[in-house]
């Protein structure tokens, strides 16, 4: 069995296949005596990655412009229609009076 191991500069992360445990390693370079060390095992390590997975989609698929909702707005001559009277000779006239007048 084989160990995977990554470096960066200030940190190590190491999987080892045989015991299925996840290291990550730091060192901070004010603090060089201590060493940080976080090991966990393969349930540990798992949730861990689903953790990192999930946060990584939402910074990528986060939309990076928040769009306001635009609310509707009347125009002028939408509200002047409202307010006029107006009949179309296409227009069917019901449950009038009239009605019975058209031929």
């Amino acid at each position: 069995m084989s160990k995977i191991k990554k470096e960066l500069k200030n940190a190590t992360f190491e999987y080892d296949e045989e015991a299925k445990s996840f290291t990550i390693s730091g060192e901070h370079p004010a603090l060089r005596d201590v060493s940080n060390t976080v090991e966990l095992n393969k349930v540990y390590a798992f949730a861990f990655m689903r953790f990192v997975v999930r946060m990584a989609q939402r910074n990528w698929l986060r939309n990076p412009t928040k769009s306001k909702k635009l609310l509707d707005k009347a125009e002028s001559t939408m509200l002047e229609l409202e307010t006029e009277d107006i009949e179309d000779p296409d227009q069917m006239v019901m449950f009038n009076n009239e009605s019975s007048k058209v031929k």
